[in-house]
């Protein structure tokens, strides 16, 4: 079970407010010429990251529908027509990724603000998944919108990401971490705590740091230049991050 399916409502929703403030802040900043450059992401635009945002804001109101009304209403129709949709999408200007962006968030925040008390552990379809509680939607929603805020390139990064954040998203990413074969051997060091979190065997280098420092590594949003490595010697290679 991921932190996603324990938390309640009421811990996130602040967090995501104001993560959603700020990213709509960034967005409407970029011109039409701003959201056709490249991201850091292989193969998109800006825009096609704005597009991808809103797309995951309207599954999750999808999910929110399902549980709320027993219907089998599936995050996403399919894998493909997830992908032809962000495809489509990205060829718009600025101005109309903006508003869809921001119509699509509000959205979601609408329906949870709306959601019966009762209906947070319905079960709902979760593309590639599975069958997870319906309260997942607001922790993977809070994950799309900083992870995919620092995609813009406009300067957010895991320095600005919230401390509420990178504690829970740390403890996940490294939960799944260890349940991966591919995962190098090593120890993790948060500079907050001085917890080890060991992964693989435990029989690799330290690798310490700010939470956020490590958690943007892992995530792959930085090469890992502001964390220290003992023995002294190259970061572990990590495999690719999953969510």
């Amino acid at each position: 079970m991921t932190h996603d399916e324990t938390q309640l409502p009421a811990d996130l929703l602040p967090v995501l407010r104001m993560s959603v403030k700020r990213l709509l802040a960034s967005a409407s900043a970029l011109t039409d010429a701003d959201v056709r450059a490249p991201s850091p992401l292989p193969g998109w635009s800006r825009a096609h990251v704005l597009t991808h945002i809103a797309r995951s804001a309207d599954s999750r109101t999808r999910l929110l529908a399902a549980a709320r009304t027993g219907l089998d209403l599936p995050q996403y129709s399919g894998e493909a027509r997830r992908e032809r949709d962000i495809e489509e999408g990205a060829g718009r200007p600025a101005a109309e990724l903006v508003d869809d962006l921001e119509t699509a968030l509000h959205r979601f925040l609408t329906a949870v603000d709306d959601h019966p008390r009762d209906a947070w552990d319905v079960p709902v379809r979760w593309l590639g998944g599975g069958m997870r509680p319906v309260r997942g939607t607001i922790g993977s929603m809070l994950r799309e919108v900083e992870v995919h805020h620092t995609d813009l390139a406009t300067g957010h990064g895991p320095s600005t990401w919230p401390p509420y954040f990178v504690e829970q998203e740390l403890a996940l990413t490294v939960r799944k971490l260890r349940d991966r074969s591919d995962a190098p051997a090593m120890v993790l060091c948060a500079e907050e705590d001085q917890v080890p979190r060991p992964v693989g065997d435990g029989r690799g280098p330290r690798v310490s740091g700010p939470a956020a420092e490590l958690l943007g590594w892992l995530a792959g949003r930085t090469d890992g230049g502001g964390l220290d490595v003992d023995p002294p010697g190259p970061l572990p290679t990590v495999p690719a991050w999953r969510s």
